[in-house]
């Protein structure tokens, strides 16, 4: 399986819940258009890099006491996923690793209407992501 394929199934994986904080979101977080969804794999060192940059702007993120506690669990591949403004996004990853200044790079570019942009950080990198707005109600 490539490096491709593996984030697109966890993408395919964590979908309902993609669609569960999008429905969860108060009506003033703006349009699917301006939000950027992620799914983060904190024992890949690109997932756990952004986490500890989205937590400097959110305390509360705490992803190496949710990737502790994840393992404690017996969970083999921990997931933090969550929902925030695009440009934020971007300013936050920009600057973290060549691999990510692309994945900012692509996030400020305008998507395809009707659709979520979603950044998966697993496999050893991280790739931007587009899904339909329809295949996530779908669910």
């Amino acid at each position: 399986m490539s490096d491709h394929e593996e984030r697109a199934e966890l993408l395919a994986e964590h979908r309902l819940e993609l669609a569960r904080l999008l429905r969860g979101l108060p009506a003033q977080s703006g349009a699917p258009s301006s939000l950027t969804g992620y799914l983060l794999s904190l024992r890949e060192p690109t997932g756990y890099l952004i986490a500890i940059g989205l937590q400097q702007r959110d305390p509360d993120l705490e992803p190496e006491r949710t990737l502790r506690s994840a393992l404690a669990a017996g969970e083999r591949t921990p997931i933090l996923v969550g929902m925030m403004a695009r440009s934020p996004l971007a300013e936050i990853i920009a600057p973290l690793s060549p691999v990510t200044r692309a994945v900012a790079a692509r996030l400020k570019r305008p998507a395809p209407s009707a659709t979520l942009r979603v950044v998966v950080a697993a496999a050893g990198g991280a790739e931007l992501f587009f899904v339909k707005l329809s295949d996530l109600s779908s669910g």
